[in-house]
């Protein structure tokens, strides 16, 4: 409570009619209070409160910094009834990054959450980097994968998410096969990959069997996952693509070569510090985990 200004601590005192008592609702010694006040009155060069041995009563210019004092104590009194709304209700701007192409399937998830908290506003800022938006003031990222610095984040895991490989229909149709997961590295292929060296990790859908596949040299090189998407289904060749991405074009076809597929990763909500979370965090994180227990389509 000696956090208080002094105009506060002096509208207490008056109010109470002595040191004595205002230093018992705060919980401190009454010579405290009196040392504060003596330097009030030096710092402004007045008298504020007259003492004698029986009474003390303010004067005119006490009275008046008394009535700002009050004034004041009323706000900061506001001000802690906004904070506690806050940590106990999700309000305000809550600002969010989310993947691309993902971020597309989450209108349903973002329209049930504004609808549920009025107070509630949103920023989605979509990008193939969300983390990346972390250092900008976002206050979570949805990040797919493992989470580079774990120990300085604060991460809350929803299940996982893999890629598939696709190509499209028209593609597959004027080249040879893919039966087995060695036919992804013959030089009749055309491979859209994000980097020169890319390895595909995949895993056995029934035994689970790990296995790590380097496919032919990618002839084309696109950063954007959407872009590869857009690619893939104009027919260019084979890649690995947000699975997501299968319902905005129908011309694609999921490619399990030997019954192997991607092996994907967690889905996770990454926070900048492993702190406790805002309330506006922690209902988007609920959203979020309610979201993919009703899509086992897109997650495990």
């Amino acid at each position: 409570m000696l956090d208080e200004p002094d105009l506060v601590l002096l509208a207490r005192v008056i109010d109470r009619g002595s040191f004595a008592r205002a230093a018992a609702d705060l919980d401190v010694p009454p010579s405290t209070l009196s040392r504060r006040v003596a330097a009030l009155e030096r710092r402004l060069g007045v008298r504020v409160l007259e003492r004698t041995t029986r009474q003390l009563r303010s004067t005119e210019v006490g009275e008046l910094l008394a009535a700002r004092g009050r004034r004041v104590r009323l706000e900061l009194e506001d001000a802690e009834r906004v904070v506690a709304d806050h940590r106990s209700s999700p309000r305000g701007l809550l600002r969010l990054a989310v993947p691309t192409p993902t971020g597309d399937l989450l209108g349903p998830l973002f329209a049930g959450l504004l609808a549920r908290y009025p107070d509630l506003r949103l920023e989605l800022g979509v990008s193939d980097a969300p983390l990346e938006l972390l250092g900008r003031g976002f206050d979570a990222a949805l990040h797919a994968g493992a989470v580079p610095g774990h120990g300085s984040y604060g991460v809350m895991s929803f299940g996982h998410i893999a890629p598939v490989i696709a190509a499209s229909a028209s593609y597959l149709d004027r080249l040879p096969p893919i039966r087995y997961p060695r036919d992804l590295a013959s030089p009749a292929h055309t491979i859209i990959a994000r980097s020169r060296h890319s390895t595909w990790e995949l895993a056995h859908a029934r035994s689970g069997r790990l296995l790590t596949v380097t496919p032919a040299p990618p002839r084309v090189l696109v950063a954007a996952k959407s872009l590869a998407a857009e690619l893939v289904a104009a027919g260019v060749g084979i890649s690995l693509i947000a699975r997501t991405s299968i319902r905005a074009h129908p011309e694609l076809r999921i490619l399990e070569p030997g019954g192997y597929r991607p092996a994907g990763g967690a889905i996770s909500l990454v926070t900048p510090s492993a702190r406790t979370s805002a309330p506006k965090v922690r209902a988007f994180a609920d959203a979020m985990k309610a979201f993919v227990a009703t899509r086992p389509d897109l997650f495990t």
